[in-house]
């Protein structure tokens, strides 16, 4: 019987926040959903998610109850879930409550989320890095240190880091071990696919746990990155060009080492949104310290020789908001389609 789905794929990817939802929001509904596998992080610190993480002694839901309803196959029930579930009139919003709950329920992450995926009926796959309880820290070039994920969030608020500071490095405060079903998906997987979203914060700390860079130097899989439409104000202000961005997520991946070796980078390819911006929404987002980032193809080529480089119109400005966002479906199809 033929697949309704337009795509057949085994595609992985990592990553948290709105960037995974907006991804497999619409590769949910382009790729066959059976052969789905989001990766999240286990690191979050701050709001719910981090407080949930303290007094229930769970890994943080945050992060991975943002795939379960991005990967429900049925928008009406998706658009249901996130109308109901996000009322916090209890103190936490109740789809994190749910996640701890399950988890709680099935005496571990894997119970939890597996049982979560049974009640909304996700057929795609959702599997946490590490088991192990992390913290992420980072280290400015000025020498200043931030303790969590959630400092490194707050970072924006930081006089000395807005006056010309940068993050240099981020660590864990131990050594996690690998989630081994994650390691065997990147070898398996058709595409990887690296969506938008926070760089230090939810994209480069998954290349920190042992075993993953590796996998992903090893796997076959086409290596496809879905580059951010904006700078935040904080952690990444200063990864402004996309060569940027892609230099420290070459460094991290081992790129350097693999294209000596090789001749050519590991990353396939990098989606770039081509939207004209207007004057008002440049300065709307000037207005939040944040700046559109600019592809200096040029740099990226030299930087990721063999990289494939892709313009198409993947966002969207949504006025109500005062949003750039990436369109879920026009997301989807430029990277399913290479």
């Amino acid at each position: 019987m033929a697949l309704k789905y337009k795509y057949n794929q085994t595609i992985v990817a990592p990553g948290g926040g709105t960037g995974a939802f907006t991804w497999w929001s619409g590769a949910s509904i382009l790729n066959n959903p059976a052969k789905n596998t989001a990766v999240f992080g286990t690191w979050d610190s701050g709001g719910s998610s981090g407080e949930l993480r303290v007094n229930e002694g769970i890994l943080p839901p945050g992060d991975y109850m943002q795939c379960l309803l991005a990967m429900m196959e049925d928008s009406t029930q998706r658009q249901e879930a996130i109308l109901i579930l996000k009322d916090r009139s209890s103190g936490h919003p109740i789809v994190n409550l749910l996640g701890a709950y399950s988890e709680r329920c099935h005496h571990g992450v894997k119970g939890g989320i597996d049982g979560l995926r049974a009640l909304f009926r996700v057929r795609g796959n959702i599997l946490p890095v590490t088991l192990t309880d992390i913290h992420l820290h980072s280290e400015t070039k000025n020498g200043k240190k931030y303790s969590s994920e959630h400092e490194i969030d707050e970072i924006k608020d930081d006089p000395d880091f807005k006056n010309g500071d940068s993050i240099s490095r981020i660590f864990f405060d131990v050594k996690p071990e690998p989630n081994p079903d994650v390691l065997a998906a990147f070898l398996k997987a058709d595409k990887i696919v690296i969506p938008p979203g926070s760089p230090f914060t939810s994209i480069f700390p998954h290349l920190l746990v042992p075993g993953v860079s590796k996998s992903i130097l090893e796997s076959k899989a086409k290596l496809i990155i879905a580059l951010n439409l904006m700078t935040t104000s904080g952690e990444d202000h200063h990864l402004s060009n996309a060569s940027s961005w892609l230099n420290v997520f070459q460094y991290y991946l081992g790129d350097f080492e693999y294209i000596k070796k090789t001749g050519k980078s590991r990353i396939h390819s990098i989606v770039f949104n081509q939207n004209h911006l207007t004057k008002e929404i440049l300065d709307i987002y000037k207005n939040k310290g944040q700046t559109p980032i600019k592809l200096d193809q040029e740099q990226c080529l030299v930087q990721a020789p063999g990289i494939k480089i892709i313009t198409k119109q993947v966002a969207s400005y949504d006025k109500d908001t005062n949003l750039l966002r990436h369109n879920p479906l026009k997301l989807a199809e430029v990277i399913l389609s290479i």
